[in-house]
């Protein structure tokens, strides 16, 4: 094992052994691919503590209950490089498999990594579902195409699996299969839209105007202020739902791309130091530290939800508050190529002069 290897498995033991103290066992999920991003079926799986294998699903997807500190799993398939690694807590990755020499890499790498190729896959399929040049549409290869750009986590793909099996486009219509797919497009406003229509009219699931109108909230969300805004006020105005009961926000904790201050750290430190102003008081005392504050970048970068995690003293709160209230708007967090609204943490050090 190389040395590299080595420093991994070790600092995948240390988040182990700090993660799973209030845990007895863990759920790995992931997927198996090839090296262009094809999803593998029927590579087995194994991990050591277990006496059974398991093989992954038609679209390379596995999933393992695991010892809360983590286990060596191992991934085989005739004809391809072996793989193995040391998963551990929350870990859901993908395993790249190829003839000499397999490996791995985390969903978010893997949907950038492939973002042009599933965009592709897309484009494809659109042009077989609309039929080029007067020809006549063919379903099966749009739906091929979708389900390989879906495979590799684009949206839009679910967006347009669900919608064939919606609208019946060249195989059975399953209107309940097409609910499970627009779910997997969440964050995709027309995916949202439809199941909202879906629920209040009961198609292909029981109808539910609470889960229409969360649905509708969320497109709205997602930038539908016109259909989708209509169809929430309906419910709401009509008693069929309660505007109390819609979701919040969705605010991501974790994502590919971290929202950043207009020209970066550097350029948000000097903004800082420009015009914080030192209060006087805490001058005076001789108070100095480092004040977390916590906001939320929303999806055109505006701030709020400003709050203070920890302070040395409440005059350095304030302060910081005020003066984080008063930055530009960010660039935003991006998840799959979309701008998101994210949670960010940001140190502010108030340090006297000597």
């Amino acid at each position: 094992m190389t040395r590299k290897a080595l420093a991994v498995c070790a600092a995948l033991l240390f988040v182990a052994d700090c993660a799973f103290a209030q845990s007895d066992s863990i759920v790995v999920e992931g997927r198996v691919v090839n090296a262009q991003g094809i999803p593998l079926s029927k590579v087995t799986v194994q991990a050591s503590h277990l006496d059974y294998s398991i093989v992954t699903r038609v679209d390379g997807a596995f999933s393992l209950t695991l010892p809360a500190a983590g286990d060596t799993v191992y991934f085989s398939k005739e004809g391809l490089s072996d793989f193995w690694d040391f998963f551990c807590y929350n870990y859901k990755g993908v395993v790249i498999m190829e003839e000499t020499s397999s490996s791995w890499m985390s969903y978010g790498q893997y949907v950038r990594a492939m973002s042009a190729t599933a965009q592709r896959y897309y484009d494809a399929g659109m042009k077989f579902m609309e039929g080029e040049a007067g020809s006549e549409p063919d379903y099966k290869k749009a739906f091929m195409c979708f389900t390989r750009a879906a495979n590799m986590e684009y949206p839009d793909g679910y967006y347009q699996l669900g919608r064939m099996f919606d609208e019946g486009l060249g195989i059975s219509q399953n209107q309940t299969s097409a609910i499970l797919w627009y779910q997997k497009a969440l964050g995709s406003a027309k995916a949202l839209a439809r199941l909202g229509d879906m629920y209040a009219e009961g198609i292909g699931t029981e109808q539910d105007y609470q889960q229409a109108a969360n649905y509708f909230h969320e497109a709205v969300e997602e930038g539908d202020s016109v259909y989708s805004a209509k169809r929430l006020e309906e419910l709401l105005s009509q008693g069929l739902a309660k505007r109390e009961l819609l979701p919040e926000l969705k605010i991501l904790e974790v994502v590919e791309e971290n929202a950043m201050f207009p020209g970066g750290d550097k350029a948000c430190y000097a903004w800082l130091a420009k015009r914080i102003k030192y209060p006087r008081t805490a001058q005076e005392l001789g108070i100095q530290g480092r004040v977390m504050t916590q906001f939320v970048v929303d999806l055109d970068g505006s701030l709020r939800n400003i709050k203070v995690m920890r302070s040395p003293d409440p005059s350095l709160s304030q302060e910081a508050v005020r003066v984080v209230g008063a930055m530009p708007r960010w660039k935003p967090a991006m998840q799959g190529g979309k701008p998101v609204r994210s949670r960010f943490n940001l140190p502010i050090i108030f340090k006297l002069g000597h």
